[in-house]
């Protein structure tokens, strides 16, 4: 009698034939390792810079031109693909959870600091610009919209963008998408319109309300500004601080009519998830409030952070340990409310020197229309103030800039001019701009960094320009670089 198992037994032991993977499989794992490995060896030795832009008006740096991925594809426009869309998501709800297509799309899309395959949306509007680092290797981030206003993948046209150059390399695609919070600009209470990144993972999108990540990118998390706006933001270490404040100012103009100002802080790692509270700070300080509308300035560097009060009073910390903040001093003069177009003038305060030998510089505005409307003052620990001499410039100062070497960059509201040796003697920066020759662009400047003692950053009033400007000679000559794939 035949067993029922003989024909499973002859079935087993014959011969397999192995099922063979797609054509081309295989060509395309190997491609993708060796683009992995690319990435990885050249971010080792190159570092990158990251933009974000937005739809509101408000360095030539010889570092890696490689960009992540392989072919980029925009990211800015309404297509057919949806990995390949605005890096904008849809309006949030208030709590975290957000509604439409858009969550779908950032989830596929998922580009981050260090890893992104798209190129930056069109029509890039950059308005706030960070940098995480000194000299090579670092990275910069900028914030604000893009794309086309009822054609982006969402309601929310706010995107980002990022280079290893700045934009400035020979590469066609030298720009590269990163995902950006699902908030509108700053024309909602929801909405964002300046970055600060402590790392190239812990990062924080504000003003006038503040979302997080703790990955460089998607997924960004709401945070509790307990009905006050973010007027201030920055980061060292493992510590961020923020100046939360009761403004009356709409829409760009969010910082602008603030009278009460209180100091708040959160902890830097898993940033996306990290509650901020009231910083330890004086008593009289914990809640500063002011008869008529003024500012506050916030800056951190030399391992000592300083935030000047709307009073005009200087408190400082330690950066390195306890994150106590005490009473330091009074400043010549206090900051002024922002213009009318969302810049603070009046007292510009800025960090510079190093660790044993901090410095700080403060610019201040005399008489209007005298020989010395602005002018420099210089302080150790901002208990003392010595004036370093006039500063001959012509618009309005919006932002100051300083480094270790005691060289000293300021932005107007009519152009650039650098200093370097401490404010004592000032020159006009020289611009380059196509076939118009060397001038400054309409409106000046909102913002200037220096990312050490050659590369900086600037950022126009004009953001719908779609460029940032940039230095590789100590803000000597500036240049723009247009935010494009």
């Amino acid at each position: 009698m035949t067993s029922p198992h003989d024909k499973i037994d002859d079935w087993l032991g014959g011969e397999v034939t192995p099922l063979y993977p797609p054509p081309g499989s295989l060509d395309r794992i190997r491609r993708r390792a060796r683009q992995r490995k690319t990435r990885q060896v050249v971010f080792t030795a190159a570092g990158c810079a990251v933009v974000i832009g937005t739809a509101i008006a408000v360095p030539n740096i010889p570092f890696g031109t490689h960009q992540p991925g392989g072919p980029k594809r925009s990211i800015a426009g309404v297509t057919t693909h949806p990995t390949i869309q605005a890096s904008g998501g849809v309006r949030s709800s208030g709590t975290g959870n957000v509604e439409g297509k858009g969550r779908k799309v950032q989830q596929l899309q998922h580009t981050t600091l260090l890893k992104s395959w798209t190129a930056p949306p069109s029509n890039f509007q950059p308005t706030s610009v960070t940098v995480v680092g000194n000299g090579p290797g670092f990275i910069a981030a900028v914030i604000g919209q893009a794309g086309v206003p009822g054609h982006c993948a969402s309601v929310d046209c706010t995107s980002i963008a990022g280079t290893y150059d700045y934009g400035t390399g020979k590469a066609s695609n030298s720009w590269f998408g990163v995902s950006a919070p699902y908030a509108p600009g700053p024309s909602g209470g929801s909405g964002v319109s300046e970055l600060r990144f402590a790392n190239t993972r812990d990062g924080w999108a504000f003003g006038p309300a503040l979302q997080a990540t703790s990955v460089g990118g998607l997924p960004w998390h709401p945070q509790d500004t307990y009905g006050k706006r973010v007027v201030a933001l920055e980061a060292t270490g493992s510590r961020a601080f923020a100046v939360f404040a009761q403004c009356a100012g709409h829409g760009s103009n969010f910082a602008s009519r603030c009278t009460s100002f209180s100091l708040y802080t959160s902890t830097v790692g898993d940033a996306g998830r990290q509650a901020w509270t009231a910083a330890a700070v004086p008593t009289p300080f914990l809640h500063m409030s002011t008869g008529q509308p003024s500012a506050a300035d916030l800056v951190l560097g030399g391992g000592t952070g300083y935030l000047l009060t709307p009073s005009g009073q200087v408190l400082s910390a330690s950066l390195t340990g306890g994150w106590a903040w005490k009473l330091a001093g009074t400043a010549p003069c206090k900051p002024a409310a922002p213009q009318v177009t969302g810049e603070q003038t009046g007292a510009q305060l800025a960090s510079g020197g190093t660790t044993t030998s901090p410095e700080l510089f403060l610019t201040c505005e005399g008489q209007p229309g005298s020989a010395t409307a602005t002018q420099l003052y210089t302080s150790p620990d901002g208990a003392t103030w010595t004036l370093a001499g006039d500063v001959p410039v012509s618009g309005t100062p919006t932002s100051l800039a300083s480094d270790a070497s005691r060289q000293v960059v300021l932005a107007t509201t009519t152009g650039i001019s650098y200093s370097a040796d401490g404010g004592k003697t000032w020159q006009a920066s020289a611009f380059t701009r196509g076939a118009n020759g060397r001038h400054a662009p309409d409106g000046g400047f909102s913002y200037v960094g220096m990312t050490d003692s050659e590369h900086g950053v600037a950022v126009p009033v004009t953001s719908g320009l779609g460029e940032i400007y940039v230095t590789t000679d100590a803000g000597q000559h500036w240049r723009p670089s247009p935010i494009t794939g």
